[in-house]
């Protein structure tokens, strides 16, 4: 019995250990390291005492429209250098789109915590409601990103929120794949169902039916925690990679962002592009 005592509190402490490794994959370059995109891009920066944080944005060129911008919290793998991939699909729609880094990924550096992330989540909208105005800024989660998203919708009042293959919380991941370890282990809970509950604003759930990567019954869990002109909208067929691709979401996303309508729940059918391999959370 003390072996497999032992055995147990070994897996745990090792599993605690390296918890961070087990959710970041993390992928920096140095500060001088030069991306290259098709499309029109600044960089943005923000410095604190302990961080220095770097973000691309992604201009849309559009000079029929007031610029509008969508903060894209992106997944928990690559950089920004891979994230044009969906930052192109709100482009398309006039939209700027600004897309960043965490702590410890691409040009960003920082001690890493829960609360230092969502911090930093924080900072970046205030940058984008400098830049553009509060009525003009919308937010966009994929995957691991949507903890973030979710986070800020709830304490920014934003107006509009789309979150793409969310999961309920990562305490909720790391139960339905490490079922024998306590949740107290974890150090990022990050409770988007909490954050959720007092999210004021109009939000959306894309949620693919054959996710490999986020369960579609951890995304689906949020239904409970929107509010009544909120939608979760399966999409039928689409995996973890193809989800925000589909052109049936898309034109969903298009109705919805040009005419605010009362809640619509419905499932959309399979097909789209080719799958965007950017976001792929604790692998």
């Amino acid at each position: 019995m003390s072996i497999v005592v032992g055995g147990y509190l070994l897996i745990a402490a090792t599993a605690y250990y390296f918890q961070e490794h087990l959710m970041f994959h993390f992928a920096p370059v140095p500060e001088s390291y030069q991306y290259h995109f098709n499309s029109s891009t600044e960089e943005v920066w923000l410095s604190g005492q302990s961080s220095h944080l770097h973000g691309v944005l992604f201009k849309a060129n559009d000079a029929t429209k007031s610029p509008e911008l969508v903060i894209y919290y992106k997944g928990n793998a690559g950089n920004v250098g891979s994230s044009e991939r969906l930052a192109s699909l709100f482009l398309g729609m006039g939209y700027d789109v600004l897309s960043m880094d965490y702590r410890g990924f691409g040009k960003s550096r920082g001690e890493l915590s829960e609360q230092s992330l969502l911090s930093d989540a924080e900072r970046w909208f205030d940058w984008g409601r400098e830049h553009y105005g509060a009525q003009n800024v919308r937010v966009v989660g994929y995957s691991f990103g949507t903890t973030f998203a979710s986070h800020v919708a709830a304490v920014k009042a934003v107006g509009n929120v789309i979150l793409f293959a969310p999961m309920k919380s990562i305490v909720d991941m790391a139960t339905r794949r490490y079922p024998f370890l306590p949740e107290f282990l974890t150090n990022y809970p990050l409770r988007s169902d909490e954050k959720l509950a007092h999210a004021p604003g109009h939000v959306v759930i894309y949620h693919g039916t054959a996710d490999e990567v986020v369960p579609f019954a951890s995304g689906e869990g949020l239904k409970d925690y929107l509010g009544a002109d909120d939608a979760f909208v399966p999409v039928d067929g689409a995996n973890h990679y193809t989800v925000a691709t589909q052109p049936s979401v898309q034109a969903d996303i298009k109705g919805r962002w040009g005419v605010r309508r009362a809640t619509l729940t419905q499932t959309l059918p399979q097909g789209g592009l080719d799958p965007s391999r950017e976001s792929a959370p604790m692998n």
